[in-house]
This record gives C-alpha cells, sequence and structure tokens, in this order.
C-alpha cells in the first residue's frame, strides 16, 4: 500500500494491530491467540472470516516465517484492515490483512535487565469492554498515555478503572506480590486479557506461590508490595524496580521467566504439521 505517513496513521487507526511471536519457524500460541482474535471480533458484532481461521491463516504464517528461515527469532507484524461497504448482510465489513516479519536476536522473551519505573496515571481511565476497546481504541489516546509516563519520567503507566482500583499497564496486565500470594486485577476491572498472561496464571504454582484474581486493589496496595512485574504478548515478562520511594524485589519474575522459556523452548505447543 503506497501510502503518505498521515494516511498510514489514519489507515492504522481502523486496523486491528497484532504482532506475533516465532520461534524458529514456529509460533508458539497461536490457536489462543486466533481464538482471542475471534473474541475481539465478536465484540463490536463483527465475524471473524474464515481466512482468518487457523487451516486458512496458517498458511499465510507459513509464507512470511519462510523468509526468516535462518533467524534465532522473529516477530510477524499484521494490520487487518476493515474493507467497507461490505456484501454481508449482518454489515461486518471484509477485511484485507498486511503482514511483515523482522528478525529478532531471541528465539524466546528476554527477562528486562533494568528494572522499570512505574506511575499511576491521574488522566486516564479504563472505563469501557477492553474487546471493544481494543478494537476501536484510538492511537491519539495511546499516545497520550504513553505521553503522560514520559513527562513524568516513568518506563511505564499504570491505569485505574473508573472506580479507582487497579486496571492494567498500558500495554500490559499487572502482577503484585505480597508474601506467599500473586495478585492480578480482575476482568471486571477493565484489563485486557492477554494470551502470556494467562500462560503466566498457570505458571505462578509451579514456583510455589498461589495466585488471587481480585477486583479491589488500589494503588497504595503498590507501596505494600515485595514485587512487582508485568506480562503482555510482545515482552513476556517485565519486572518493575520502583513505584515513586518504593522498591521492589526480583525473585518471582526470575522464576517465572524461566518456567515461560523453558516452555517455549521444550513444550510441544506448536500446531501439527506447523513447520514452515
Amino acid at each position: 500500500m503506497n501510502l503518505s505517513p498521515e494516511e498510514w496513521f489514519e489507515v492504522s487507526g481502523q486496523c486491528i494491530r497484532q504482532s506475533l511471536f516465532a520461534s524458529g519457524n514456529r509460533i508458539p500460541f497461536l490457536k489462543p491467540w486466533l481464538e482471542l482474535l475471534g473474541q475481539r471480533f465478536g465484540s463490536i458484532g463483527w465475524h471473524l472470516p474464515d481466512e482468518f481461521r487457523l487451516p486458512e491463516f496458517k498458511i499465510l504464517l507459513e509464507k512470511l516465517l519462510n523468509r526468516n528461515r535462518l533467524f534465532k527469532g522473529s516477530w510477524i507484524h499484521l494490520l487487518i484492515i476493515p474493507v467497507f461497504p461490505s456484501a454481508e448482510l449482518d454489515c461486518s465489513p471484509a477485511f484485507k490483512c498486511i503482514g511483515l516479519t523482522e528478525e529478532i536476536e531471541f528465539d524466546y522473551f528476554p527477562l528486562n535487565q533494568k528494572g522499570l519505573s512505574i506511575g499511576v496515571s491521574e488522566k486516564y481511565h479504563n472505563t469501557t469492554d477492553p474487546f471493544y476497546s481494543s478494537m476501536v481504541r484510538s492511537l491519539l489516546r495511546n499516545l497520550l498515555i504513553r505521553q503522560e509516563a514520559v513527562t513524568n519520567g516513568w518506563d511505564e503507566i499504570i491505569l485505574t478503572d473508573q472506580r479507582g482500583f487497579l486496571s492494567e499497564a498500558s500495554e500490559s496486565n499487572i502482577f503484585l506480590r505480597l508474601k506467599d500470594q500473586i495478585i492480578t486485577p480482575a476482568p471486571s476491572n477493565n484489563c485486557f486479557p492477554r494470551i502470556i498472561t494467562g500462560i503466566i496464571k498457570e505458571l505462578i504454582p509451579h514456583t510455589g506461590y498461589s495466585v488471587t484474581v481480585s477486583e479491589k486493589l488500589k494503588p497504595q496496595d503498590l507501596m505494600k508490595a515485595d514485587e512487582v512485574f508485568l506480562t503482555d504478548d510482545i515482552n513476556g515478562i517485565r519486572w518493575v524496580l520502583g513505584y515513586g520511594k518504593k522498591r521492589f524485589y526480583r525473585k518471582i519474575s526470575n522464576s517465572l521467566h524461566e518456567e515461560l522459556t523453558g516452555m517455549i523452548r521444550t513444550t510441544d505447543q506448536f500446531q501439527p504439521g506447523f513447520s514452515g
């Protein structure tokens, strides 16, 4: 698509944007990602087209990964663009998909070496259904949220819901370790469910801790936490060093990172025949 930067910005604001992690020539967590994509479509009354379901979509991804066969790891960046008008009677649009690959150094999610500094937003809140907002959320809003973080010197910014309880970071889910429990906000706090976040919840008991979902985590609870970390589908796990003058330990972050890395490298979690 031969578009100017301004036109790209306008088009991408109407797109479903997603980056998929590829380890070698395979994509971990492909099936749950497609299930999540289907829920995102359904949140605004659209139907996931057959060409974006596993058998057909796999062929497109294989072609992209064949170009990166020698790479240790890569990202597949996708833009799914609605095309109006549509001939569908339910007014669900047709779609085009643009995909490209980007080489990366690792075939796993590396843990950040420098701990993050976080703060809580005073301007923005997560007040709508996360699936719906993930389809229509304004790029400008995302930039403004990031601008607040940069202005305050934070690496990442935490959003609250409309009641003032913790929701999520700008592009990640948040976990707090308080003594022997790991606590994360509930779906009712309007936090978006991410693939890696769901996997981390399953891995936490392997480290000897229990995981609890709470809809009443407050910003003040960050000061009580022994450890804070963020999870998302782009970075895996990121550990947090500080919130204001509070400093956190890095313990469960390391253990979970090792568990996740081992899962990617040793578990047969890829689709049968998905060899590129």
